[in-house]
């Protein structure tokens, strides 16, 4: 039988079994109502419909709530409400709860948001296994670290400088200054290639390849190109993406940083040693412009959404400002010490450029191009980049190999301390995985963070749970959800992972489900009966700031095997 075979007549197994135990579950039930309406004789008109409502939800007879408590309930007039509460009193919900405990399983989550803010859930869909809680941004969560040693019979990258990750092929390209090559690592840290980059006549030195930029535009047909910064060659090196050097630029004295930008789809070089900026189209590859700066160009920060060149100069401490016209517009001076990067945060719309000779961050307003207050980080720092997804700034601190983590409040919120730091830094946006080259063992340090948030908490045993109900699938019978206090989540949302990968969602109001016999933050939620919680189906719901959610569920349980014999079983009745 084929696999999908397999999984179609499991789905339809368990959703024949729920179909079944609901019935049979209703079917047990029903009894007489002789001695019910009696009772209803002897109220009033308004008493006979609250009453009537109270024991639709806690009566024995009809434990099997889901079909018509919420258009009972929705039906309701505020006065109803009243009445419910007060009617709900007199009957004996110890004995529905008794009902529940002898015939079926339970289990309970105990959930805790120990920060200030809500907080996503994602209950028991285990295949993907997804976080309880996704972080946030400026969440900054258990940080992962591991080394990879870029060497392999293909050879070994001598002195690693300047590191990208290529968006075309995920691939990470780390320039190699003293083995005058680049080494090609594969997503999973596996050095696939070595490419060599010859020196040209006019240097019998090599070209030392220090930094690389990459076409980051997927509208571009230059996409994944890879643009190599040799700084005693004067030259640029284009790589397409078969890893194949197919191009040499020259460019202006000693290339030290290389820059792409994706407004314009143009590369900018800054030349350290004659003050200028070079500017490659990419569409003809050739050098369409050379600009004058400041003193000693070191880096280069483009902000996207404008197409604006910012230039940090190391030797007169100044920022230059170049327009898509490629025109030098302004000149922001007096600007730190020993100025090395830059980095753009698009949250507050602000350049941070780093001081390496104060050891600070200098956060500029591009509204105003005003500076504000430095930031202090670890000593002698040197790169900076910008993670999009936590959207966290992490500098690179060489003499105490260290990593100041900085938030968008201007606000240093963390320290790492995860092996050498180096000048070469590069994040991949897509694994959030940031790379670090150690020039001094010829190292690269790969640092990554869980996705799973720390601030929300579950008690142990749930992960042993999930397991179980992944192969054992369950059967939900009723759910009481109690929150400790006043905020509450307005939908529960029921998600189902299908065949083909789709998501289905059916969302729960709680409007309906404030539980009648007690004024508490309690929800009764009928309407999950017959819900499966099998590894495909997750529950989705929010948990306010400093609140716990405690979660009462009561199921049966099926082994999957049973319900994959039972569904082959019906398949071949309705053959014959």
């Amino acid at each position: 039988m084929k696999k999908n075979t397999e999984i179609a007549l499991i789905t339809t197994g368990i959703t024949l079994a729920a179909l079944w135990w609901v019935l049979l579950d209703d079917d047990e039930n029903r009894v007489s109502k002789t001695d019910n309406t009696k009772k209803k004789d002897d109220v009033s008109s308004e008493e006979k419909e609250d009453t009537m409502i109270a024991e639709l939800i806690h009566s024995d007879r009809y434990d099997s709530f889901v079909k018509i408590n919420r258009p009972y309930a929705r039906r309701l007039p505020k006065r109803t409400f009243k009445g419910l509460h007060r009617s709900a009193t007199k009957l004996d919900n110890a004995a529905f709860y008794k009902r529940l405990q002898d015939k079926y399983e339970t289990t309970q989550l105990t959930i805790t948001n120990t920060s200030d803010v809500e907080r996503e859930v994602r209950l028991w869909a285990g295949n993907k296994k997804p976080p309880l809680s996704p972080t946030l941004p400026g969440d900054v969560a258990d940080h992962i670290f591991r080394t990879v040693t870029v060497n392999s019979n293909l050879g070994t990258g001598i002195y690693p400088q300047g590191i990208i990750v290529n968006p075309f092929n995920g691939f990470t390209y780390i320039a190699n200054q003293l083995s005058h090559n680049i080494s090609v690592l594969n997503t999973e840290g596996i050095l696939v290639s070595l490419i060599p980059i010859t020196a040209n006549a006019s240097s019998p030195f090599g070209v030392s390849p220090v930094d690389l930029t990459v076409n980051s535009q997927p509208s571009s047909p230059n996409f994944g190109t890879v643009y190599v910064a040799n700084i005693i060659g004067d030259t640029v090196t284009v790589i397409n993406t078969q890893l194949e050097i197919v191009n040499t630029i020259q460019v202006g004295k000693r290339p030290i940083s290389i820059t792409f930008n994706p407004f314009n789809s143009n590369v900018y070089i800054a030349n350290i040693a004659d003050d200028t900026i070079s500017v490659i189209d990419t569409t003809i590859e050739t050098v369409i412009e050379t600009i004058g700066v400041g003193k000693a160009p070191r880096n280069i920060a483009i902000v996207p959404k404008t197409g604006s060149v910012y230039v940090v100069n190391s030797n007169d401490n100044s920022i230059s400002v170049i327009d898509t016209n490629n025109l030098v517009t302004n000149t922001i001076e007096n600007v730190g010490n020993t100025l090395t990067t830059a980095a753009y945060n698009p949250i507050n719309d602000s350049l941070y450029i780093v001081s390496s000779g104060d050891n600070t961050i200098i956060p500029i307003d591009l509204n105003t191009n005003v500076t504000r207050a430095v930031i202090p980080v670890g000593a002698d720092p040197y790169r900076i980049l910008y993670n999009p997804t936590n959207e966290l700034l992490y500098v690179g601190n060489r003499e105490d190999n260290s990593f100041s983590i900085i938030d968008s409040t201007d606000t240093a919120i963390d320290t790492l301390f995860l092996g050498a730091v180096g000048t070469g830094v590069a994040i991949d946006p897509n694994s959030d995985m940031i790379y670090s080259s150690d020039s001094t063992s010829g190292t690269i340090n790969i640092i990554s963070y869980s996705r799973e948030s720390n601030k929300v908490l579950i008690n142990d045993g749930y992960q042993a749970r999930r397991e179980d109900f992944t192969f054992n699938p369950a059967i939900v019978k009723h759910v009481k959800f109690v929150l400790s206090g006043t905020e509450r989540f307005k939908v529960l949302k029921l998600e189902e992972e299908t065949v083909t990968g789709s998501t289905k969602v059916k969302p729960i109001s709680f409007s309906s489900y404030n539980s009648p016999q007690n004024f508490g933050n309690v929800a009764e939620v009928f309407e999950m009966n017959g819900a499966i919680i099998d590894g495909k189906n997750g529950w989705v719901f929010k948990i306010a700031g400093k609140q716990t959610i405690t979660i009462l569920t009561y199921y049966k349980q099926f082994e999957t095997e049973k319900i994959l014999e039972h569904a082959i079983l019906n398949q071949k009745k309705r053959k014959l």
